[in-house]
C-alpha cells in the first residue's frame, strides 16, 4: 500500500496493535529471526543487505519517505553535526504532498531513542524492542519479501565467533552485501576481529542475568534493563564503532550492524524473561506510547503493555539463551538501607594515562573504622558495589575505563579489576540518571584476605586506549555501597 495522506490520517487515529497486527499478512503466523550467522540468518542477510542499498539510494527512495535509510536512522538520533530542525527544513524544504504527511510524522517520531536524554530507563528495552520491530517491517515491504526476518548478531557466543561482526558486514563494495559496509567502525572490526580482543576480562558478556529484577534500586543493584544498557549494550557499541559511528549515539542507527546488534539486546531481554523474570506491571509504565511509521509507511502509536511479550507480537527466536539463577537484587528480610562506606564526591577528570584516586569514608561514627575490617564483618547476605555516577564528556573519548582496586603501581593486574566503563551516553549534554555499579564482593574479600586492602580504598581509572583531546571525560561521584 503506497503512503498517502489517507493511510497517514488512519494511522494517527491509533488503531489498538492487536488489532493493527491482525491486518498484516505476515502476522498470520508466527516468524523467527535467526542467529546472523547460520544459515537462515546469512539468507536473511542477503534480503536485508539489498533493501539497504535501495533505502540508502535516494534516487529510489527519498530522504523523506519514512522508508529511507536516512528517516529510520533519524528515528534513532539525527546525526551529531547537525539538527533535528535543520534536517527537516532540508529534508523537507515544502510541503508538497506527501510532503506534508511526512514532514508531520518525522517531527513526531525523530530523536525519540529511550532513554539517552534524562528519559525513565524502563523505557529503554521497550522502545529498542518497538525500533527494531517496525524497522523490520520496513525491510519486508522495501524488499518485497513478507517472509523476512530480522537477524541477530549473537557477540556474545562462546569460541572464534564471539564478538565477530558477520563477514556480510565486512565486504567492501560487494555487489551483494557491499551496502552492510561502514568504514568507521574501529580498527580491527571489518578485518573480523572481536571487539572484546585484548579485553581481560571480557566484557561482553552476559552478566546482566545475575539481576534478578527488571528494575534497581538507584543504588548498587541496577536491575536488568539498566544493567544490560549501561554495560554490554554500551560496551558493544563503543567497541565497535568510533565517534562518528556506533560510539557515539546520533551517529548509531546510520551503521546497518546497530539493527542487529538491538536485535540481540531484545533477544536477551526475551531469555530473561522466559526463565521467569517478570517486567513492571504499573500502569504509567504499561500505558506508555512512542509513535513509529509502520511497514507501509504509516503512522502507527505502540504502547508499552503491548510488547512486553514477544507471542504477542508473532515473532520469536531461533534459540534463547540459558538463564543462571540470579543474584543479585535477591529479595531478604528486613533489608536495610544502602550505606555507603568511601566516597569520592567531587569530579575526577581523566586523561590519556592512568588516574588514582583515593577513597574517603563520610562522615560517621564508624568513619574511622578501616574498610578492610567493614569487609570482614560483612554479612552473609550483604554484597558490595563500587557505583560511579554523574559522567560527562564534552566529546565521546572513543576508548572505554577500566576500574581497578588497589592496583599495584604500574601494572594491569587483572586479580585487581572490578569494571569498565565507557561515556556513549555522557556526551549528549543533557541531564541524566543512568550510572555504573559493579559487584565486587569478592574482589574486595579476597584482597582484604590478601592484606592489599587499604583503610579505605584506591581507585585506578585507566583508559583502554588513548581518548580523543577533546572529551574531557570526567566522573563526578564514586563510592563503595553496601546493600
Amino acid at each position: 500500500m503506497p503512503f498517502s495522506r489517507r493511510t497517514f490520517v488512519r494511522g494517527a487515529a491509533a488503531i489498538p496493535f492487536a488489532v493493527w497486527l491482525e491486518q498484516q499478512a505476515w502476522a498470520q503466523t508466527v516468524s523467527i529471526r535467526y542467529d546472523a550467522t547460520s544459515a537462515n540468518g546469512q539468507a536473511m542477510l542477503k534480503i536485508y543487505a539489498g533493501a539497504v542499498k535501495k533505502m540508502m539510494d535516494a534516487a529510489q527512495i527519498k530522504e523523506g519517505n519514512p522508508h529511507s535509510w536516512v528517516f529510520q536512522w533519524y528515528t534513532h538520533f539525527v546525526r551529531r553535526d547537525r539538527t533535528k530542525a535543520g534536517e527537516l527544513a532540508r529534508i523537507y524544504p515544502n510541503l508538497t504532498p506527501p510532503n506534508d504527511v511526512w514532514k508531520a510524522l518525522a517531527t513526531e517520531v525523530w530523536n525519540t531513542c529511550q532513554s539517552h536524554m534524562g528519559q525513565n530507563e524502563n523505557y529503554f528495552l521497550p522502545w529498542h524492542r518497538m525500533v527494531v520491530f517496525y524497522f523490520e517491517e520496513i525491510i519486508r515491504n522495501v524488499s518485497g519479501v513478507p517472509s523476512f526476518t530480522l537477524p541477530y548478531w549473537n557477540y556474545t557466543v562462546k569460541g572464534p565467533l564471539h564478538g565477530v561482526i558477520p563477514p556480510e558486514f565486512r565486504k567492501k563494495g560487494d555487489a551483494t552485501f557491499g551496502s552492510l559496509y561502514i568504514d568507521k567502525r574501529n580498527p580491527g572490526v571489518n578485518n573480523g576481529d572481536s571487539i572484546s580482543k585484548g579485553f581481560n576480562p571480557d566484557p561482553i558478556n552476559l552478566d546482566s542475568f545475575k539481576q534478578c529484577n527488571y528494575q534497581g534500586n538507584g543504588s548498587g543493584v541496577l536491575g536488568f534493563c539498566r544493567d544490560i544498557d549501561a554495560n554490554l549494550h554500551g560496551q558493544v557499541h563503543v567497541r565497535t564503532g568510533n565517534q562518528v559511528n556506533m560510539g557515539d549515539v546520533p551517529w548509531a542507527a546510520g551503521d546497518p550492524i546497530f539493527w542487529l546488534h538491538h536485535c540481540q539486546i531484545d533477544r536477551l531481554w526475551a531469555s530473561w524473561n522466559a526463565a521467569g523474570h517478570t517486567n513492571p506491571s504499573d500502569n504509567p509504565f504499561l500505558i506508555k506510547t512512542f509513535t513509529f511509521a509502520d511497514g507501509k509507511g504509516n503512522k502507527v502509536i505502540a504502547k508499552i503493555g503491548d510488547v512486553l511479550n514477544i507471542a504477542n507480537m508473532k515473532y520469536r527466536y531461533d534459540s534463547l539463551e540459558t538463564v543462571p539463577k540470579c543474584s543479585i537484587g535477591v529479595p531478604t528480610a528486613n533489608a536495610a538501607a544502602p550505606r555507603r562506606l568511601v566516597e569520592k564526591k567531587s569530579p575526577i577528570p581523566l586523561g590519556p594515562g592512568p588516574v588514582r584516586q583515593k577513597l574517603e569514608a563520610p562522615p560517621s561514627p564508624t568513619a574511622s573504622v578501616p574498610l578492610g575490617d567493614r569487609i570482614a564483618k560483612l554479612a552473609p547476605n550483604k554484597k558490595l558495589f563500587l557505583v560511579v555516577r554523574n559522567l560527562q564528556a564534552s566529546a565521546q573519548p572513543g576508548v572505554t575505563f577500566n576500574l581497578f582496586l588497589e592496583l599495584p603501581a604500574a601494572t594491569g593486574d587483572a586479580a585487581h579489576f572490578v569494571g569498565s566503563i565507557h561515556f556513549f551516553d555522557a556526551a549528549m549534554n543533557m541531564p541524566s540518571d543512568k550510572y555504573f555499579s559493579f559487584d565486587i564482593t569478592d574482589v574486595a574479600k579476597r584482597l582484604k584476605a590478601q592484606g592489599k586492602l587499604a583503610t579505605n580504598a584506591e581507585l585506578t581509572i585507566a583508559p583502554a586506549g588513548t581518548p580523543a583531546a577533546n572529551a574531557k571525560p570526567v566522573i563526578g561521584d564514586v563510592s563503595i555501597v553496601e546493600e
